[in-house]
């Protein structure tokens, strides 16, 4: 296997941006009904998996700009 194949292999172990979506979504419902505002939460989770997806996509794109 080369660099480039064992490089891939370890980026795609990362979840991709929509599966963090959703999961920062799934806390925050679980977050906003412990603390009573469903909404709230749910929209916080999704926030925090917005960026931390968008930052993942980001290295990912940078290590195949170096690799390729």
């Amino acid at each position: 296997m080369s660099d480039r194949q064992a490089r891939s292999r370890v980026l795609a172990g990362f979840p991709g941006m929509g599966a963090l979506i959703g999961i920062g979504a799934g806390f925050g419902l679980v977050l906003g009904t412990l603390l009573g505002n469903l909404v709230m939460g749910m929209l916080a989770g999704a926030a925090v998996g917005t960026v931390a997806g968008a930052v993942i996509e980001t290295l990912r794109r940078d290590a195949a700009k170096r690799d390729g």
